[in-house]
């Protein structure tokens, strides 16, 4: 039979387990809750980010779209692995501003996929634009036309005329002869029987040197 001093013992003992047991309890129970705490925490400052991330993307779409032309080919050049047609519409977007960087990309793309991200003629535009870049007389007239025509590219005669007469003045004949014909046509608003005669003769002076283009 147990003696009271054991009682008192035993008594002490359970009484000490269950503290501890308590401590033990509630300690865990404070980890968990800082657990999910931590863990609501992470899930709101991701979706801080994301929502901060759609925002500032946001505004880089807008800016772009105002013709912000770094923005545009940054926008580019980020979709150019995964999102070509995306890539595409914004180095037409900073193409059509003159930039080179915007007609490399183009083609760049292009090049790059199997898929065909513009039509033939669009293609044909855009590498005589790049070749014109580069001094090409040929294809600075090509490119005059395809403006003038509206062929790849939304027609602009005014800038189609200007390429044309670049051309022409850097002795492309085939430039030359169109100018003549265009300022005798009836359908120029602006016909002039002596610029179409100094285009001719220009045209007609290099065939008879033997250089024409």
């Amino acid at each position: 039979m147990l003696t009271v001093t054991e009682m008192m013992a035993s008594g002490i003992a359970i009484l000490l387990f269950m503290v501890l047991f308590l401590g033990v309890a509630r300690g865990l129970a404070k980890r968990s809750e800082r657990a999910e705490q931590r863990r609501i925490d992470t899930e709101e400052q991701a979706k801080q980010a994301e929502a901060e991330r759609v925002r500032a993307h946001k505004e880089k779409i807008a800016l772009a779209d105002n013709g912000h032309l770094p923005t545009q080919l940054a926008l580019a050049k980020m979709s150019e692995a995964k999102q070509p047609k995306e890539a595409i519409y914004w180095y037409e977007k900073a193409a059509e501003q003159d930039s080179i960087e915007g007609i490399e990309g183009i083609l760049r793309v292009c090049r790059q996929t199997n898929d065909e991200l513009i039509s033939q003629d669009k293609h044909r535009y855009w590498t005589n634009a790049y070749d014109a870049h580069h001094g090409d007389e040929q294809a600075v007239y090509e490119q005059g036309i395809a403006l003038f025509e509206g062929f790849g590219i939304a027609s602009n005669m005014d800038k189609g005329i200007q390429l044309i007469e670049h051309a022409a003045n850097k002795r492309c004949v085939r430039a030359q002869m169109f100018l003549a014909q265009w300022y005798r046509s009836p359908e120029n608003p602006m016909a002039d029987k002596e610029k179409a005669q100094m285009w001719e003769g220009m045209a007609e002076r290099i065939n008879l040197d033997g250089e024409s283009k």
